[in-house]
């Protein structure tokens, strides 16, 4: 099976720290949804697997879209693809458009998953970041969401952020675990290049906290959600009941994937594509009939290292068997070798499996970088 993104570009205003391709306004968002429906065409032959697991609208702002907007892309796609009949179909949202005339309307084309961007329940730390939302319409979209019949929520927040005190990360966290959701994604604010947070660092903002209050933060967050029941299955995800981001999930473990859309990146388990990131050019193509991307074709050491790198942030870890399967005894006994530079502290083997410990866990890209082959 496979699965498809649809990048949903617009946005009403950029983030201090995003730096996903997205443009501040709508004014051509006809024009782009009518692109992504020829596009859906001139691609349905890239994938293996034409049957489809998951669907995931992210962007940008996908909520931007109308319900009916929405509908037409997941019309044409039944055109051309198969959806499995245990398809999860995510919409990413920003809380301040989650009225409940909107849910239901997402509920009725078939919508079953949600993940809402809160990033914060403290309105100084919203503002800070230029989020739209206030804290009191993120608690209210969630608690709409379930009245409205959507049983699978994942929020995001933001933690490592230099202005917030431990008590108010301690509070995010407790809001966001009193809410009924299944699922939480909690990522370290970084410094991308392009950003205005990149922008404000470089002028003397200090937005970022010392090494001790990242590993602080860090700590409460694998602490409370641990308590109220959520597993760690990825570094960044938390998942209650089992209900992992089955999308994101299929990532890290190798799936062949279909991106549609500016910018969006897509992998058919040996050639990797992405699409131009400008909209003019995107739209413009499209409608000629042409589709713009760059590619790599993964050799034997780059398929290593993405394995390496994706395994270890998954709580499965980098199994040892499945190493000699797919890659042979030779990257194998290389990897077990590479293994003797990395601490101690940082890693486990536990069932046939490297994993990485709680500690390890701040630390996965330089243990990665340890274990990858270098041509």
């Amino acid at each position: 099976m496979s699965g498809i993104y649809i990048h949903i570009p617009f946005c009403k205003q950029k983030c201090i720290y995003c730096n996903f391709f997205s443009v501040a306004n709508t004014t051509r968002k006809t024009e782009y949804l009518q692109a992504l429906q020829k596009e859906i065409a001139l691609t349905q032959d890239f994938l293996p697997d034409k049957e489809i697991s998951t669907l995931y609208f992210g962007g940008g702002t996908p909520s931007l879209c109308t319900a009916s907007e929405l509908d037409m892309i997941i019309q044409t796609l039944i055109k051309y693809h198969h959806f499995n009949n245990s398809l999860e179909l995510t919409l990413e949202a920003n809380p301040e458009q989650l009225n409940k005339e909107y849910l239901h309307s997402l509920k009725e084309i078939g919508i079953n998953r949600l993940s809402i961007g809160v990033q914060s329940f403290q309105d100084p730390i919203l503002k800070l970041l230029k989020r739209q939302h206030t804290a009191e319409e993120a608690r209210q979209a969630v608690l709409h969401a379930a009245e409205c019949g959507f049983d699978n929520i994942s929020i995001d927040l933001i933690y490592d952020i230099a202005y917030r005190k431990e008590t108010q990360w301690r509070e995010d966290l407790q809001t966001a675990l009193s809410l009924p959701i299944s699922h939480l994604s909690a990522y370290s604010l970084t410094v991308e290049e392009n950003t205005l947070l990149a922008k404000n660092i470089r002028e003397g903002t200090p937005f970022l906290p010392s090494e001790e209050l990242t590993e602080r933060d860090f700590n409460i967050l694998q602490s409370m959600t641990s308590a109220a029941h959520f597993n760690q299955y990825e570094i960044s995800n938390f998942a209650k009941n089992g209900r992992i981001s089955r999308h994101n999930f299929s990532y890290w473990n190798d799936t062949p994937y279909l991106g549609l859309g500016a910018s969006a990146h897509s992998y058919n388990g040996t050639l990797r594509k992405w699409n131009q990131a400008n909209l003019i050019h995107y739209i413009k193509d499209i409608q000629e009939g042409r589709t713009q991307y760059n590619f790599e074709v993964l050799n034997e050491n780059q398929k290593y290292n993405e394995f390496v790198l994706l395994h270890l942030r998954i709580s499965e870890g980098i199994k040892i068997e499945e190493v000699r399967n797919r890659f042979g005894e030779e990257k194998l006994n290389y990897l077990l070798k590479r293994l003797a530079n990395v601490k101690l502290e940082h890693y486990t083997q536990r069932n046939g499996s490297i994993i990485l410990t709680n500690a390890g866990k701040l630390f996965a890209d330089a243990v990665a970088l340890e274990l990858f082959y270098a041509e």
